[in-house]
């Protein structure tokens, strides 16, 4: 039920939605016409640019079947992050248009597209604010499924932000019903306790039920048979909450292969080799000209300052944990002199000489690197790889720790641009950094890799506090 209510919002989200937009389209240029704002393009037929405007707005549509789960109540952060994704995809569709088919008004249309881009960004981002809160304020207002849900208390509970997301979409948390033995007391839980699971027939009884979420595994066979068999007695619908994510401290993915139905605990987009050689494709197209322009000079810089800070080789190598674990030499420009260098992590108090302090903060010592990239032991952006007596001590401490070496490790990361450099100093940074890395395995896309390079660009400007 829920799976088809969110596959009917997104289609009626992408009809209203590519309706407003052409419109817009519709408007913006009439207006432009009519007060001779760029006369060169009164003459332009603009029906070919209407049919580019639709065409890449269904492009850009597309990114709603990633959000169908969420796009009934996204809020102000969600709807910029679902905005931005859409237009990009739109940019890229006009762009490639004027260039393929205009010739002769280029610096006309550019102007008049770029505008258009501003204005459906604003039509777009307020779009996917309200009108899916709109739709299904039209659409399920009178179609409200009255909902029970059979669980432990502490899964209610979890379920709480999964509730408040689903109320768009009419579900209609009457309470739930538990056979915990503290059920009715003490802490907070964000529906009413109707009673224990043998007394849900008299519940369903007293009031209209259209819908039964059970929590897998919480019933045992016997009671199991018997709650389904009462769900199809009334007519009432009937679901199963598997809540493997909570028990495995860990995101649950299914798979679906013909008549067998799989759980797995990651999903790997770059396990798809179109994906790997757009991956590929970006670090190659990286790391050739810095190795060949940019490396070459930096290293006459750093040679200049290490000659008079910090006497000895330019470069040393530490042994990195790389994909699937392997081990591999990491390339870096020496930081330390030489009395404190080694294959040591990076510590607040080492004897850095005073250019590798900068190069540390800005993040440059890692310059190397792109060689390592070359030979194909790292990616441009990817988990950081660690020292592999670093892996020694962390992996007892996480279970998810090793989810890492899924991929190549990375000159730098999601985790490193969201400001998570330097030395870990407890459990709590290692758990969020390996959080942000899991979800770069999970969620990658090339539009991510981007991200995160720019992200880069903009610590090496302004460092974190963190860097050092």
């Amino acid at each position: 039920m829920l799976k088809n209510r969110q596959e009917g919002l997104t289609t009626l989200q992408s009809i209203w939605v590519t309706i407003i937009i052409a419109s817009l389209f519709v408007g913006y240029s009439r207006a432009v016409q009519a007060h001779e704002w760029l006369p060169r393009l009164q003459q332009t037929d603009l029906k070919i640019y209407f049919l580019a405007i639709v065409g890449g707005t269904l492009v850009s549509l597309r990114v709603y079947q990633r959000w169908a789960s969420k796009l009934a109540a996204l809020n102000w952060s969600q709807a910029i992050s679902l905005t931005k994704q859409q237009m990009v995809r739109l940019a890229l569709v006009l762009l490639a248009f004027v260039f393929a088919y205009d010739t002769e008004t280029q610096g006309v249309t550019r102007l008049y597209l770029g505008v258009f881009l501003g204005l459906a960004a604003v039509a777009l981002l307020l779009c996917n604010r309200f009108l899916p809160e709109a739709i299904c304020g039209v659409v399920f207002k009178t179609k409200t499924m009255p909902t029970i849900l059979i669980g432990s208390r502490s899964s209610v509970t979890r379920l709480n932000t999964w509730i408040e997301s689903k109320s768009n979409l009419g579900v209609d948390i009457l309470g739930y019903a538990s056979d915990d033995d503290a059920m009715a007391t003490g802490g907070s839980c964000p529906v009413r306790f109707l009673g224990t699971v043998s007394q849900l027939d008299r519940v369903m009884r007293r009031q209209f039920v259209g819908q039964i979420i059970l929590q897998q595994g919480y019933l045992d066979r016997a009671q199991t048979e018997q709650v389904i068999a009462l769900a199809q007695k009334v007519g009432c619908r009937l679901h199963v909450f598997n809540n493997w994510a909570e028990e495995f401290s860990h995101p649950i993915v299914v798979d679906h292969e013909g008549d067998y139905t799989f759980f797995t605990l990651d999903d790997e987009p770059l396990e798809n080799p179109l994906n790997r050689f757009i991956k590929r494709s970006l670090d190659l197209a990286i790391a050739v000209p810095i190795v060949a322009f940019v490396l070459p000079p930096m290293t006459l810089l750093v040679w200049f300052f290490q000659r008079r800070q910090a006497p000895g080789p330019i470069f040393y190598t530490q042994p990195r944990s790389g994909m699937t674990r392997r081990p591999f030499s990491a390339i870096k420009f020496r930081t330390m002199g030489l009395r404190s260098a080694g294959p040591e992590g990076a510590a607040a108090g080492d004897r850095v000489y005073p250019f590798g302090r900068f190069m540390r903060r800005t993040g440059l010592d890692a310059l190397p690197q792109f060689i390592n990239v070359l030979l194909g032991d790292m990616s441009v952006a990817g988990p950081c790889p660690h020292l592999i007596k670093y892996d020694d001590q962390f992996s007892p401490l996480l279970k998810s720790y090793y989810t890492r070496a899924f991929v190549k490790p990375g000159i730098t990361g999601l985790a490193q641009c969201k400001g998570l450099r330097g030395e870990i100093s407890d459990v709590s940074m290692l758990e969020r950094r390996v959080r942000y890395d899991i979800f770069y395995i999970n969620n990658w896309s090339i539009l991510l890799d981007l991200e995160i390079l720019f992200r880069t660009a903009g610590m090496i400007l302004f460092p974190p506090r963190s860097a050092h």
